[in-house]
């Protein structure tokens, strides 16, 4: 069984959560004293901020959503009700929703994988619905068999946990299986120590670095050689 991340592991999210914050924006004149990088650093440590807490269940996914642009908008001097907060952040999912895309090489691979007749699955952090709905806008849900989520079963990775239930769910031994994911530690490492067999996707930086019994790769191309 192959496992797969979704965020900038199939599909672009720096991309996407780019240009969707910079087009909100562009459409909220209120954040106007934003300039330049200013939109996407801000929004970058909102999102992380209240993200984490919603994987740590401090928050719940809708109650993180709407913290993020209470904070946001708030830098402004603006205070938002809890329903304009829903409002905007629907209004920022909406930009963010339409720069979803898929890597180049990700449909490619996934069909080769799933021609050479491999079991494929998805373990992610985040809201099931909102990942399975990301999956099936690139065009690549009925790849997968399976799609765990953090809140789903409970447990957000690096926690060896979610690994673990993964591969109970799938009835996949777990030294039988590999999880390929674009972060060192939460993915490739993670997995590593749950018992499987991690692979660590570095898109970004070209330079090689050895991590003890971890397999890096520059493009899921280089999956191919790996597993078959």
């Amino acid at each position: 069984m192959i496992f797969f991340d979704i965020d900038g592991t199939l599909l672009d999210y720096d991309y996407a959560e780019r240009e969707g914050i910079l087009d909100f924006f562009r459409a909220n004149r209120y954040l106007s004293t934003f300039s330049n990088q200013q939109p996407i650093d801000v929004w970058k440590q909102l999102s992380s901020k209240y993200f984490d807490k919603f994987l740590t269940n401090e928050l719940s996914f809708q109650e993180q959503k709407r913290a993020r642009m209470m904070e946001l908008f708030n830098m402004v001097e603006i205070d938002l009700t809890n329903d304009e907060a829903d409002e905007k952040f629907e209004q920022y999912f909406s930009f963010y929703k339409d720069n979803w895309k898929a890597y180049p090489d990700t449909i490619d691979v996934l069909n080769k994988l799933s021609q050479l007749g491999y079991r494929l699955g998805i373990i992610s952090n985040g809201e099931y619905q909102q990942q399975v709905e990301k999956l099936r806008c690139i065009g690549i849900e009925d790849y997968f068999d399976s799609i765990i989520t953090s809140s789903e079963v409970g447990a957000a990775k690096p926690d060896r946990t979610i690994f673990k239930e993964a591969c109970r769910i799938t009835n996949s031994p777990i030294a039988n299986c590999y999880y390929v994911g674009d972060r060192l530690e939460t993915d490739a490492l993670a997995s590593q120590m749950a018992g499987m067999n991690g692979i660590w996707l570095n898109r970004i930086d070209k330079s090689y670095h050895p991590q003890q019994g971890i397999v890096e790769i520059k493009s899921l191309q280089e999956l191919l050689k790996i597993i078959t």
